[in-house]
């Protein structure tokens, strides 16, 4: 009875050793795959709020590699904070008949910033090659100088990302617990035969 029990208790303590061991390396190694699961799970909920590709969204949230603070490790999901070019989403320039000469002209924009809903403006036009992008923007005239427009911006990834982000820690860290107690309960049964729970409650 002695030697079988002794021999319980030091399987245990070998459970235990490797759950130890798990802690520190194993913490870590969630955390990186939480963080990019994050990622994953935030393109695809800031995609139903904005009318972005995924590649897109995907460029503005980056991952920053788990590092330790104290007796804890963090690790983090990033956004880009600058606004979005309206001509990042689906949009279309509208033309209609020129009255004074054959052919068409310019006649607004129309496009989609949240899915499902679209806009349509008479006013808005293209300003190609913007400094310091030379991207093409959508402007609005606030003048009769040629410089006088406002280049038109969207909400932002990281907007969006703010928006939701509770909601997407809370799911993280549902899904990180439940696989942490797994990958727990994997290591103690393996080496002790029983779950670490229900070990101790005989």
């Amino acid at each position: 009875m002695a030697r079988g029990m002794s021999r319980d208790i030091q399987i245990q303590l070998d459970a235990l050793q490797q759950l130890a061991g798990f802690a520190r390396q194993g913490s870590r190694e969630l955390l990186e795959q939480g963080a990019k699961e994050g990622r994953r799970e935030a393109i695809r909920v800031i995609g139903k709020s904005l009318a972005l590709t995924d590649s897109y969204i995907g460029r503005h949230l980056r991952v920053t590699r788990p590092v330790q603070k104290g007796a804890v490790w963090e690790a983090s999901v990033q956004a880009t904070q600058r606004g979005t070019l309206l001509t990042r989403f689906p949009h279309r320039q509208l033309r209609k008949p020129n009255r004074s000469k054959p052919g068409t002209k310019h006649a607004g924009i129309t496009g989609t910033v949240v899915p499902g809903r679209s806009y349509t403006q008479p006013k808005f036009f293209y300003i190609p090659k913007l400094r310091g992008s030379n991207a093409t923007g959508i402007a609005v005239r606030t003048g009769d100088a040629r410089d006088d427009y406002l280049i038109i911006h969207a909400p932002s990834v990281s907007q969006a990302f703010q928006q939701h982000r509770s909601d997407l820690s809370e799911g993280l860290m549902r899904t990180l617990t439940a696989r942490y107690t797994e990958k727990v309960r994997s290591i103690y049964s393996t080496t002790a035969g029983d779950d670490p729970e229900t070990t101790f409650l005989r």
